[in-house]
């Protein structure tokens, strides 16, 4: 396949609650650093460097985000397309294949999270690549899995059929796809051996998407055709907001029948909690881990501190707690339930404080 028919789409509209208090309402997790370097959204796009040209990519987020990520990307200023609103996954994905087709007719596109770590980038080109000439081959639509490596509850799962050929990256038919199970389920799909962690990453073409969303989502279909303009930001405004919110994953890749996946060769992390920080730190003797200045003494025991407030973060004689010290915000919660941040979010949003959030 040609490779200048690749046209990428880059998700940046997230709003990275279980990050929060380091991702704030005017910086979410998409503009952070969590190596020390780049964002994840500038890496996003460095990542495509050699693969999709600059001019045909897109980076989709929210209007009130756009400024930020130009500066983040470098990205030609008609490449940031603004969001009136955040409409889930699946609008956001039927709006960049109409800018896929404005580039070419035949564009195959690419569509990738800007708030995943990936590496290294080079394994990560050679299985996009794969999967989008498997999406144009045979008219699929494709999703990139990782091999599980822990029975983890906060990813959803795609439940493998036969291999389709011997080449590699390893390509499959899809049985299923699996939502966020519970951990009892989350454990069976990992002892199975024949489930991926569904990376969020897929490729297809421009015109075999919206040939799948006028089948199974009709009403996104005909509020998409409203958009005359999809470079125009009165014209998506004014469509916007009628546009059913729905992810792509229930709305057309659970139903759909023309599904494959590609097995990535990189190391990916959505970064979804910060356990991901626990992940990228060694802990010591005690079980205990920090990014940032943190101390653990006597009797401490499995915590976790992500600081980036500066100063010293003490902890003393308490076990399985995380500390997140990040601006003008100390969080303390149990560390088993940092997947739930988000419910303290609602709760402060609930309570009237808007200025930490």
């Amino acid at each position: 396949m040609d490779s200048k028919r690749l046209v990428a789409v880059i998700m940046a509209g997230g709003s990275g609650t279980r990050f929060w208090p380091r991702s704030r309402r005017n910086r979410p997790k998409q503009f952070l650093s969590f190596t020390g370097e780049d964002s994840l959204l500038t890496s996003t796009v460095k990542r495509l460097e050699g693969l999709v040209a600059p001019e045909q990519t897109f980076v989709i987020t929210g209007a009130v985000h756009a400024k930020l990520a130009r500066e983040h990307t470098g990205l030609p200023p008609a490449s940031i397309i603004a969001e009136p609103e955040r409409r889930d996954t699946a609008a956001c994905i039927g709006l960049g294949a109409m800018l896929a087709q404005s580039v070419r007719e035949d564009a195959v596109m690419v569509v990738l999270s800007a708030d995943h770590l990936i590496e290294p980038a080079a394994s990560f080109r050679d299985t996009l690549m794969r999967a989008a000439e498997l999406a144009d081959a045979h008219d699929a639509l494709v999703s990139i899995g990782q091999r599980p490596t822990r029975p983890a509850t906060g990813f959803g799962y795609i439940e493998l059929g036969k291999r389709i050929d011997d080449r590699t990256p390893v390509g499959f038919n899809v049985t299923s796809f699996r939502e966020k199970p519970d951990a009892e389920k989350a454990r069976r799909f990992l002892q199975a051996g024949n489930f991926l962690w569904n990376c969020g990453i897929f490729a297809f073409t421009a015109r075999g998407i919206l040939k799948a969303m006028r089948q199974h989502l009709p009403e996104l279909a005909q509020g998409l055709d409203n958009i005359t303009d999809p470079r125009d930001p009165a014209c998506i405004e004014r469509a916007w907001t009628a546009l059913p919110k729905i992810s792509i994953d229930y709305g057309v890749f659970e139903k759909a029948t023309n599904r494959l996946v590609v097995e990535s060769t990189f190391r990916w992390d959505d970064v979804g909690t910060f356990e991901a920080i626990a992940r990228y730190r060694t802990p010591d003797a005690s079980g205990n881990v920090a990014r940032g200045d943190a101390a653990f003494l006597e009797g401490t025991k499995n915590c976790l501190v992500d600081n980036d407030a500066g100063g010293l973060v003490v902890i003393s004689g308490v076990s399985d707690v995380a500390v997140v010290r990040s601006g003008d915000v100390v969080m303390v919660v149990p560390r088993r339930d940092l997947e739930s941040v988000r419910n303290v979010v609602d709760r402060l949003a609930k309570d009237g404080r808007h200025e930490v959030l």
